[in-house]
């Protein structure tokens, strides 16, 4: 009993609440959404808009610090540690990936390109597939599966977190007894607006 209480409690000591701010090498700026995570684990978090993290480690864990276009960086939390709290400040640099030359030359006239273009053998079988993979029902269902891309992601993100803090520490307005609500819901309603089409 008295070993097993001892493990115990030596384990309960090493947990720490490890938290920082992530920023940029060489702006200082704050780095939103960038990966912490203990290597090894499925345990971490996300950094905040400003950078900031915060999540319980334990002593001597390897947290692992990665983003796309970041050089993925580790850090050791020290073993030694008196107290149950640590903090860091993690500046990540720019991960800079050169690409092989590509040579791109246009054909001499306008002339020519139109000569070749039309003269251009193009085997039946890949014709007739890019021609399938234009019809409108297949390009209706490649879009209908498609989720955002970069750009669209972020303005969703950026959109979710405006409407958290505009409503932060407040309860969020339910429409659900808002009478011009109801009102504009019962004129689509005769518009036929919902009908389907």
């Amino acid at each position: 009993m008295i070993c097993v209480y001892a493990k115990a409690q030596q384990s309960s000591n090493d947990l720490l609440q490890f938290s920082g701010v992530v920023i940029t090498a060489d702006s200082l700026r704050g780095l939103p959404l960038v990966t912490i995570k203990i290597k090894n684990s499925r345990k971490g978090t996300y950094s905040d808009q400003t950078g900031y993290f915060s999540f319980v480690a334990r002593k001597g864990d390897v947290i692992v610090f990665s983003s796309i276009g970041l050089k993925t960086v580790e850090y050791t939390i020290p073993k030694n540690l008196d107290g149950s709290k640590y903090s860091i400040i993690q500046p990540m640099s720019d991960d800079t990936v050169f690409l092989s030359e590509t040579v791109v030359r246009p054909w001499p006239t306008p002339e020519e390109f139109n000569y070749y273009f039309v003269k251009a053998n193009i085997p039946d079988e890949p014709y007739e597939r890019a021609r399938g993979n234009l019809r409108k029902k297949n390009l209706d269902n490649v879009s209908a599966g498609m989720t955002y891309d970069g750009t669209e992601a972020g303005k969703q993100t950026v959109q979710d977190q405006n409407a958290r803090y505009y409503y932060n520490s407040q309860i969020a307005p339910q429409r659900l007894f808002d009478p011009f609500a109801w009102g504009q819901f019962f004129n689509a309603w005769k518009r036929g607006d919902y009908k389907k089409k």
